[in-house]
């Protein structure tokens, strides 16, 4: 059952995508950061309102330098949406096992391993080739921010379980992330003007949100009823879903090259995974889910 709930999850996040992708010739890219952030605000303050958290911490800079990276790598991974074909966006995202494996290597000074090693050589091998020569100049732009944000995700995780180390519950860490990037687009849009939203573009704005949430709750489900590597692994199933609704629904077509550079990248992804030990098995609740993969959404 876990392994549906997590399919589930990856076709919310497809659609997250695609309606990021829909709005974007309706309206600015500062609307569209802000509407997102703002709407997720709404509803963690709603389970944080049922959990009865408080929004006193004694992270403070811990939280602000975490929201300011997270916020800096779905801005990043928004352009590369707007820019570049679902699949290849989605699949830049999800590089951020091959740099969480660099990161974990540099700050524990570990000895380098063989499933490191190839983890790594492999996702930079399938990055060349998804990037191939012939890539337009606009594209390998969108692309390298597309890998910004793979590797600002990964760094937002990082600084992530520093503050579940500490003890901050991770409901207040998603919030201080969705109020800095609510106030962060709302000076923008003061800045430079919001655009007007008619019935349909208010629904794609508000379905970023809606659909990034349901996602992260199906994803709960998921990580709280089955094994954490193969949810893990199935997350890449969201690739699946965005190369089909960028077909369907944009006539995006991959060549082979490209497919093949996918492939590479996600293979290194379940190496990357699977090399990690694995965790005693615990509940996981909605609020650490939401905090794992809110930087990423």
């Amino acid at each position: 059952m876990f392994a549906f709930w997590m399919l589930i999850a990856s076709a919310f996040f497809a659609l997250m995508g695609v309606s990021v992708k829909l709005v974007a010739n309706q309206v600015g890219f500062i609307d569209i950061i802000f509407y997102r952030s703002f709407i997720n605000m709404l509803i963690v303050l709603f389970f944080i309102k049922i959990n009865r958290l408080g929004f006193k911490t004694n992270h403070f800079k811990l939280h602000m330098k975490r929201a300011v990276i997270g916020n800096f790598a779905m801005y990043s991974g928004f352009y590369a949406l707007i820019h570049l074909p679902i699949a290849t966006a989605t699949t830049l995202g999800y590089t951020n096992p091959i740099f969480q494996s660099i990161i974990t290597f540099i700050t524990n000074k570990k000895q380098l391993s063989i499933k490191l090693l190839l983890s790594v050589f492999i996702g930079f091998a399938g990055i060349l080739v998804l990037l191939h020569p012939d890539t337009s100049n606009n594209e390998t732009s969108a692309a390298a921010v597309g890998l910004l944000s793979g590797l600002l995700t990964a760094l937002a995780y990082f600084n992530v379980g520093k503050l579940v180390r500490a003890g901050e519950p991770e409901l207040r860490v998603v919030f201080y992330f969705s109020l800095v990037g609510s106030v962060i687009g709302g000076i923008l849009l003061l800045i430079h003007g919001y655009s007007p939203l008619n019935i349909k573009t208010f629904i794609n704005v508000c379905a970023i949100g809606v659909f990034g949430s349901l996602g992260q709750i199906s994803m709960t489900r998921a990580y709280g009823r089955g094994s954490a590597i193969i949810v893990s692994i199935l997350s890449y199933s969201t690739i699946i879903f965005s190369t089909g609704l960028g077909y369907f629904l944009f006539g995006e077509l991959l060549t082979s090259t490209s497919i093949l550079g996918i492939l590479l990248i996600v293979l290194s992804g379940i190496i990357a995974i699977v090399r990690r030990s694995p965790a005693p098995v615990v509940e996981v609740t909605q609020e650490k889910i939401i905090a794992r993969q809110d930087a990423a959404s």
